[in-house]
């Protein structure tokens, strides 16, 4: 995927005022369109540092936790993510990175394997996991459509990596969402350099879709549950469908600081 390159670019930019908010989501198998998990997102800000919660419950017994730590001034650094599968309360796998230690573990107890790894982290460049959602909210000031900034990210193949990634700003599009039609701002995370992304064996893209302005809100996200080669999953702020016992639940709100 090509489009031009951002210049001169250091660091992102704390260009959008982050406040608590929660939301209900939804997380559907793209390869079959199911709803396989209830899920419901959380973020507060505490003394400059943003911290994020994912949580999906699977009809299947299984529960997956995402979590991450970013401080936002005077640039976004993140601190620490972490994200674990579980199933009927028992761990089956666990990734972390400490990112001012530089430190990363990924434990898979289904294969008894484990491995530690010191990663080489560039602070205001290399990301994990759900941070990539507040670092392209604020790309948005500085991309135009086309554009792509590289940054770094950490990922577990399963054991810990760090490569470069492309976040390209593909534009506006409609997005179709419990049965209606928004118009929605869709980025692309890219690998971007072809010798590392080999590694990642099948290193599929992610794609990020936000809604509204100033700030812009997460709408969608599509790519791999955790590692690469796992299933294609999406993420969709609006349930399509719960996948669990039909259970009602309210519509996520948000409070800015």
């Amino acid at each position: 995927m090509s489009g031009p390159l951002l210049a001169a670019f250091l660091a992102v930019a704390p260009h959008v005022h982050e406040g608590d908010a929660q939301a209900i989501t939804s997380l559907i198998d793209v390869a079959s369109g199911a709803a396989i998990a209830d899920g419901r997102y959380t973020q507060e800000v505490s003394d400059g540092i943003l911290k994020i919660e994912a949580r999906f419950d699977f009809a299947d017994g299984r529960t997956t936790v995402e979590r991450a730590s970013l401080r936002l001034s005077p640039q976004i650094v993140q601190e620490s993510w972490d994200w674990t599968e579980r199933r009927d309360g028992r761990l089956v796998r666990e990734y972390e990175v400490d990112f001012r230690t530089r430190k990363a573990v990924a434990t898979r107890v289904d294969q008894h394997k484990r491995w530690k790894e010191d990663v080489e982290i560039e602070p205001g460049k290399t990301f994990a996991g759900i941070a990539f959602v507040a670092v392209i909210k604020s790309l948005r000031a500085e991309l135009e459509p086309g554009q792509k900034v590289e940054l770094k990210v950490v990922a577990f193949t399963p054991k810990p990596r760090v490569a470069s990634v492309d976040v390209i700003r593909v534009g506006l599009e409609n997005v179709r969402m419990a049965g209606r039609t928004l118009s929605a701002d869709h980025y692309t995370i890219h690998p971007g350099v072809p010798a590392i992304a080999k590694l990642f064996v099948k290193a599929p893209d992610q794609q990020v879709w936000l809604f509204g302005s100033s700030p812009a809100a997460f709408l969608r996200y599509q790519g791999p549950l955790a590692e690469p080669s796992d299933p294609t999953i999406r993420v969709d702020l609006i349930p399509s469908r719960s996948a669990n016992l039909g259970r009602k639940r309210s519509a996520g709100s948000s409070r800015h600081r």
